[in-house]
C-alpha cells in the first residue's frame, strides 16, 4: 500500500474543508486535483522549516491558520477568463441599462456586481461595455468581487497577455489598451470605474453590500453541489433588485429554472429575472422537478415548418438507423427505439385527453404545423418542470415524422439538466447535422465542450454561434 494510498481519508478531510469554505465539490474538478493542490502546499510548507512533516502535520497546522487555507484555496482556483466571454450578455447588459435609466432617471447610479470577478476581465469588460454605450462614470457603480488575493492583485494591476483575449477581433482593445513591454495596459479610465473587494460567495454580506441591478456570477456554480448552489444562489437573489437580472454561464442555465428564476429570453444571454409570485413553483429546491435549461429553449425563434425529409449519405453519429433517436426520461430510463411508439402510447397519449393538459398538448392536426405545435408544447412542458413528458413528446413526434432539428436540440437540453453529458452531447450534434447554424445548440456544444477540456473546440464554437445569432437577426 503506497503513502498517497494511506493518505486518502485526510485528503478527504482537505476536500471537505474546501467544501465547507468555499462551496467546492471535489468531484467537479476531480479529486486527483484536489490532492495534487494540497500536495503542492503541504510541500511548500515542508520547505518553508517544516522539512521532517508529515501530511497529517500539515493538516493540523492548517487548522489554526487561515493564511494555510488561504494559500491553498489560491492553488485550487484557477482562474479561466477573457474579455467579452459571451459577448451577447454584455449587448444585453448595455440595452437594459438604458431601459433602466429611462424607467427611472439619472437619481441612482447603476449598480452593478461581478462575483466572482477572478482576474478582472469580466469587470472591466462590463465598465468597457457601459461606458462605450454612452454612460458618463458617475452614472456607475461597478464592484468586483473574488476569494483569490492573487486574482485580485492581477486585476488591479490590469495588464493582461494573449489568453485574455480571444477571437480575431478587438477593437476594444485598440480603443482601451496600450501595448507595453508585458502586455497591453488598461487605460486608467477604464480601472477608475471598478471597485475591487475581497469576498466569499459562501459568506456573503448580503445586507451590508445593498442591491444591484445587474448580477454576473458566470461559470462557477458547476463547481459547487446541490447544498452549495442553493446556498449561492440565495445570496445572490437577495443582492439582485426586484427588477434586476441575474447573468450565468450556459451550463447553468438549468440551476436558476430550478431555482425558480424567470428567463430574460435573450438568446445566448444567460441572463435571468426574478420570477413573478405567480410564477414561481410551489416546490422547493430539494423538492422540485430537475428543470432544464428550458430557458434557452424558450427564446428559440418560432419552429419554422418541416423541411422535405434529409438524405442521409452517411451515418453521421453513430445512429443505428437514419432516423433512430435515443429516446430521454427524467429518471433516465431509456426506452429500446421498438417500444418507443407503445411506450408514447401508454404516457403521453392519456396525458393529451386530460383537460388539466389539453393548454400545454395542443392537437397536431396538419403536417405542415405538427413540428411547431409539438415542440412548443414540450417547450411549454419543460418549463413547467414536466420533463419526462415534454421529451415523451418529442420522441413520440420524431417516431412518425422526419428529424428536425429543434427537436434534439431540446432533447439536449433535457439530458444536459439530467447530467447526461455524452447523451447531451450527441443530441446538439444531430441537431447542427441538420441545421449546422442552430444558435442555441452551437452554445450548448460549446459549454460542453469548454467543460471537458476542448477550449479551442469550444471557442470556435462559439463563434460559430455568435454569427448564427447575427443571421438569425439579420
Amino acid at each position: 500500500m503506497n503513502a498517497h494510498h494511506d493518505n486518502a481519508p485526510l485528503y478527504g478531510r482537505f476536500a471537505e474543508l474546501l467544501h465547507r469554505t468555499i462551496g467546492l465539490d471535489a468531484a467537479s474538478l476531480g479529486h486527483s486535483a484536489i490532492e495534487r493542490a494540497v500536495d503542492q502546499r503541504a510541500a511548500a510548507w515542508c520547505a518553508d522549516g517544516h522539512a521532517k512533516a508529515t501530511l497529517n502535520d500539515y493538516w493540523e497546522a492548517a487548522q489554526g491558520s487561515p493564511s494555510m487555507v488561504q494559500a491553498l484555496i489560491e492553488t485550487v482556483v484557477v482562474p479561466e477568463t477573457w474579455f467579452y466571454r459571451d459577448a451577447e450578455a454584455f449587448k444585453a447588459l448595455a440595452r437594459l441599462a438604458h431601459e433602466h435609466l429611462v424607467e427611472r432617471g439619472d437619481a441612482l447610479p447603476l449598480r452593478v456586481l461581478s462575483l466572482p470577478c477572478s482576474t478582472g476581465e469580466e469587470p472591466y469588460t462590463i465598465a468597457m461595455t457601459l461606458l462605450d454605450a454612452g454612460f458618463d462614470a458617475a452614472q456607475l457603480r461597478i464592484d468586483a468581487m473574488d476569494i483569490s488575493d492573487r486574482s485580485l492583485a492581477v486585476a488591479q494591476r490590469a495588464v493582461y497577455g494573449r489568453n485574455s483575449f480571444r477571437g480575431n477581433a478587438f477593437p476594444f482593445r485598440d480603443a482601451h489598451f496600450t501595448r507595453t513591454e508585458d502586455g497591453w495596459r488598461l487605460a486608467p479610465r477604464i480601472v477608475e470605474t471598478v471597485r475591487f473587494s475581497r469576498a466569499n460567495l459562501m459568506q456573503l454580506g448580503a445586507s451590508s453590500l445593498g442591491v444591484y441591478d445587474f448580477v454576473f456570477c458566470r461559470n462557477v456554480l458547476i463547481y459547487f453541489d446541490r447544498d452549495a448552489q442553493q446556498k449561492a444562489l440565495q445570496a445572490l437573489t437577495s443582492v439582485l433588485a426586484e427588477n434586476g437580472t441575474l447573468f450565468v454561464g450556459p451550463a447553468e442555465t438549468g440551476l436558476l429554472m430550478r431555482y425558480g428564476m424567470q428567463s430574460a429570453k435573450i438568446p445566448l444571454a444567460f441572463a435571468f429575472h426574478h420570477s413573478a409570485p405567480e410564477e414561481t413553483p410551489c416546490n422547493s429546491w430539494h423538492t422540485a422537478p430537475l428543470a432544464t435549461a428550458a430557458a434557452l429553449a424558450m427564446t428559440h425563434s418560432q419552429v419554422p415548418a418541416l423541411s422535405p425529409p434529409p438524405v442521409f449519405s452517411a451515418e453521421p453519429f453513430a445512429w443505428p438507423d437514419p432516423v433512430a433517436r435515443t429516446p430521454f426520461s427524467g429518471a433516465t430510463q431509456f426506452t429500446p427505439r421498438d417500444n418507443v411508439a407503445t411506450h408514447a402510447r401508454k404516457t403521453l397519449m392519456p396525458a393529451a385527453t386530460s383537460p388539466a393538459h389539453n393548454s400545454l398538448l395542443p392537437p397536431i392536426t396538419a403536417p405542415i404545423n405538427a413540428a411547431r405545435d409539438t415542440l412548443r408544447a414540450a417547450h411549454a412542458l419543460a418549463d413547467a418542470g414536466r420533463l419526462a413528458e415534454a421529451a415523451t413528446a418529442i420522441n413520440a413526434y420524431l417516431e412518425h415524422h422526419a428529424p428536425h432539428a429543434d427537436a434534439f436540440y431540446l432533447l439536449g437540453v433535457l439530458a444536459d439538466a439530467n447530467g447526461d453529458a455524452n447523451l447531451a452531447r450527441s443530441q446538439y450534434r444531430k441537431a447542427l447535422y441538420l441545421d449546422p447554424q442552430h444558435a442555441e445548440a452551437l452554445a450548448h456544444l460549446a459549454t460542453l465542450l469548454e467543460l471537458e477540456g476542448d477550449r479551442d473546440g469550444a471557442r470556435l464554437l462559439m463563434q460559430r454561434a455568435t454569427r448564427a445569432q447575427g443571421a438569425q437577426r439579420g
